[in-house]
């Protein structure tokens, strides 16, 4: 990969609408390098909201 460029919905939905196979590719190919280097976003996003909740229960 040459660039980075965030994996948002809107590049992701775009090349979806296009239907250019090789831009889906290159997609999946990006998400899968960038999942892989920094994890599932959307599962540690949830226990930071459950370790937030605790930490204002007990403050």
């Amino acid at each position: 990969m040459s660039s980075f460029r965030p994996l948002y919905a809107a590049p992701i939905s775009d090349a979806i609408a296009a239907g250019d196979l090789d831009e889906l590719k290159k997609l999946k190919a990006e998400a899968e390098a960038h999942l892989q280097q920094y994890g599932d976003l959307q599962t540690l996003l949830a226990a930071l909201k459950v370790e937030i909740a605790k930490a204002e229960k007990s403050s």
